[in-house]
């Protein structure tokens, strides 16, 4: 604050005042957040249209633009902290078992055999699991009605 008055002020002001206004407008204000903003201001860096001392809004307005990527950056960690402890409240669903009321046709074909002429060797609706290497046949419906039944 005390650099800034090396600026001129826009009008006479009684200085007990001015500061009384300028603490008041700077209140919540980080200390890394007012040296920034008049580093700014004196090196005309600043959003401001002028040469005089910025008023307290001027000021607190720039205090709060230095400040932006700061706080959107805690909002974000705060935000994704709570989106953690909301997931490990909820109970996960149990994987869907694609594999059941399936034959196994084939084991230990890899991912090109799959794709290049596996498709065509095995009927159609066949599944061909990537983490065993396993091709199952369709769905087994005649198994699918007795269980119904």
């Amino acid at each position: 604050m005390y650099i800034l008055s090396v600026l001129p002020a826009q009008g006479a002001t009684d200085p007990n005042l001015t500061r009384g206004v300028y603490l008041k407008a700077l209140e919540g204000v980080t200390r890394h957040s007012l040296e920034v903003a008049t580093d700014n201001i004196i090196k005309g860096h600043s959003n401001l249209e002028h040469g005089f001392m910025p008023s307290p809004p001027e000021l607190r307005r720039e205090c709060e633009r230095v400040m932006k990527p700061i706080n959107d950056s805690a909002r974000y960690v705060r935000e994704v902290d709570q989106a953690r402890v909301e997931a490990k409240g909820r109970k996960h669903s149990s994987p869907v078992d694609a594999t059941k009321n399936r034959d196994i046709l084939a084991v230990n074909i890899d991912h090109g055999t799959w794709t290049t002429t596996g498709k065509r060797t095995f009927p159609d609706g066949s599944l061909w699991e990537a983490k065993t290497g396993t091709v199952y046949g369709p769905v087994n419906h005649a198994f699918k009605q007795a269980g119904a039944a």
